[in-house]
């Protein structure tokens, strides 16, 4: 993938440069961190009791910066609102990358050396001119001390850190309760009522995570709805980026989710990816798309080593079709070089 150059998507330029390069210099910084943490003490440098204030005081020590700080049950998030986060072309600026970074480096130090039990730490980053937009980045604390010991490489790093740029769920959904409100002219302290009670709720889903007029909206985070996101997050990549996947398939749309049941629990995969004109192969091309998506979730389950799941369901909107694999099917496919056709129910004639 040509990191170099510049992707478009609802108006906004990302730079993926920009944000790989924050994975270099924070590995070489963490990878100092883990040298001397071995020789340091016991003691915390950032005591649980006191964690968001301690964060608070090293941002703006540091870096002069004025953030917000929560911890959500295992989850740790910092909200900062700067300014020049976009460019004129509404792209992410270089100054706010590097600020982005010093963030980064921050709650990476932060969840290394406290007594807290923290699994995950949220970043969010809003233009103090237009906060209806923010950058989302969410990491696994695991994954970087494996990073910091370089029993990770940095692309394996990047690909198991969930980023977005997108609109503020709360702000979204406020606005258009809002424009309700208009038109029946309800009054101030009506809406606010109103507004507390029935919109301004914890939010249940990762994407949902956001920061809006002073308040956080953010989640304990799961490992199964991390990994879930970080499947979507991979198939997005590897549809939009590999030059291989690019000329047989148009990336759509994926969604990931893990539904947990008493009795069941699976990782569910709602894509709309089409065929580039595939005419007689097109059954061919059916097993390539699905191949690629088992292979994704393979790599993402053998990496974690997670078997907490029965079946992994894959949902081809575009054709209306559902497939079906096995937990012990999808955790071999790479190590036996399974076949697709074996391995995934699919609906008669998909795989021809």
């Amino acid at each position: 993938m040509n990191l170099t150059k510049k992707k478009k998507k609802s108006g906004i330029t990302v730079r993926k440069r920009g944000f790989k390069n924050i994975f270099a210099e924070s590995a070489a910084y963490l990878g100092l961190m883990a040298i001397l943490f071995s020789f340091s003490g016991c003691e915390p440098s950032f005591p649980k009791e006191k964690l968001p204030e301690a964060v608070k005081f090293v941002c703006k020590d540091e870096y002069d910066m004025d953030v917000d700080v929560t911890v959500k049950g295992r989850t740790m998030g910092i909200y900062y609102p700067m300014e020049g986060l976009l460019d004129a072309g509404l792209g992410i600026s270089s100054e706010a990358w590097d600020t982005i970074s010093n963030l980064l480096l921050i709650a990476s130090r932060v969840v290394l050396s406290t007594d807290a039990d923290i699994k995950f730490y949220c970043v969010i980053a809003q233009d103090a001119r237009l906060p209806e937009l923010q950058v989302v980045i969410i990491k696994y604390v695991e994954d970087v001390k494996l990073g910091m010991y370089r029993n990770i490489s940095r692309s394996e790093s990047f690909r198991r850190t969930l980023f977005s740029i997108n609109l503020t769920p709360q702000a979204k959904k406020e606005r258009s309760i809002e424009k309700i409100f208009d038109n029946f002219s309800v009054e101030e302290k009506t809406r606010q009522g109103v507004m507390d009670d029935f919109f301004r709720s914890a939010p249940t889903r990762l994407s949902d995570i956001g920061y809006w007029r002073g308040k956080f909206y953010l989640k304990d985070a799961t490992m199964e709805e991390f990994l879930a996101a970080q499947i979507a997050n991979r198939v997005k990549l590897g549809f939009r980026g590999e030059e291989d996947l690019k000329k047989l398939f148009k990336y759509e749309n994926v969604e990931s989710n893990f539904i947990s049941t008493d009795e069941i629990k699976t990782f569910l995969v709602k894509f709309k990816i089409s065929d580039h004109d595939a005419g007689e192969n097109k059954t061919k091309q059916h097993r390539r798309k699905i191949e690629e998506i088992v292979k994704i979730v393979n790599r993402v389950v053998c990496g974690y080593k997670f078997k907490k799941f029965d079946f992994l369901i894959m949902e081809d909107q575009l054709e209306n079709a559902s497939l079906k694999a096995t937990e012990k099917d999808v955790f071999n496919f790479s190590r036996k070089k399974l076949s697709v056709k074996k391995v995934v129910q699919a609906p008669p004639g998909y795989f021809g």
